[in-house]
C-alpha cells in the first residue's frame, strides 16, 4: 500500500522520532513537522496512516503510537523438539500475510513436530516479539525461549502464581515438557 507524500512525511517524522527518543511525538510535536499543517489534519494523517496499517494506536493515550512494518529478518531457525543454539544469524526478509509488525519484532523458521497440536507445523515460520522478561509472557501463550547455556525451544509458557517455576508444554505428547527453576 502506497502513502500520499503527507502521509509519508508524517511516517519518517514518527520514525525517527521513535528511534532517536523511544516514544512518538505529541500532536503539537507531529505539527512542527509538518508546518503548513494543522491539529487536525495531523490527526487526520494519522488516521489514514493506522487504516493503511503503518501505525497502531491505542485509544485515549498520549503518546501511544507503535511503527509497524511488513516484513520481518528471518533470523534462522527455532528448534520445536529438543533445544538448539540460540539463533541470530540473519539469513533473509520475510512478508507474511500482509500483517504489518512492530519494529524489533522477528521471524524463526520451525524445525521440529512438539507443536504441532498448536497447528504450528515442521517449516512453518513464527512471528517473534521479543522480552528481556520470560516471568511477563501470559500463561499458556507460545514462546521461543531461551535457556541459557542450552539454546532456544518454541513452547507453550505456564506459570502459577507463587511458584518459582516455569512450564515449557510441548503441543505433542511425544515430547517431554520441561521445568525451570527461576534465577
Amino acid at each position: 500500500m502506497t502513502l500520499l507524500p503527507s502521509e509519508r512525511r508524517l511516517h519518517n517524522c514518527l520514525r525517527q522520532w521513535i528511534h532517536l527518543y523511544g516514544y512518538a511525538p505529541t500532536i503539537r510535536e507531529m505539527k512542527s513537522a509538518l508546518p503548513e499543517s494543522s491539529t487536525s489534519f495531523v490527526q487526520d494523517l494519522l488516521d489514514r496512516l493506522q487504516q493503511k496499517g503503518f501505525i497502531a494506536r491505542a485509544q485515549g493515550q498520549a503518546r501511544a503510537i507503535c511503527m509497524l512494518y511488513g516484513e520481518l529478518p528471518l533470523k534462522g531457525i527455532v528448534q520445536a523438539g529438543y533445544l538448539t543454539e540460540h539463533p541470530e544469524r540473519f539469513f533473509e526478509r520475510v512478508r507474511l500475510d500482509g500483517r504489518r509488525y512492530r519494529e524489533g519484532d522477528y521471524a524463526l523458521q520451525v524445525s521440529g513436530d512438539s507443536m504441532v497440536n498448536a497447528q504450528i507445523f515442521d517449516g512453518d515460520i513464527v512471528v517473534v516479539r521479543p522480552t528481556n522478561d520470560l516471568w511477563a509472557v501470559r500463561p499458556g501463550k507460545i514462546a521461543v525461549v531461551l535457556i541459557e547455556g542450552e539454546g532456544t525451544t518454541l513452547k507453550h509458557v505456564y506459570q502459577h502464581e507463587g511458584d518459582p517455576q516455569l512450564v515449557l508444554q510441548p503441543a505433542n505428547p511425544d515430547h517431554p515438557t520441561r521445568i525451570l527453576a527461576s534465577h
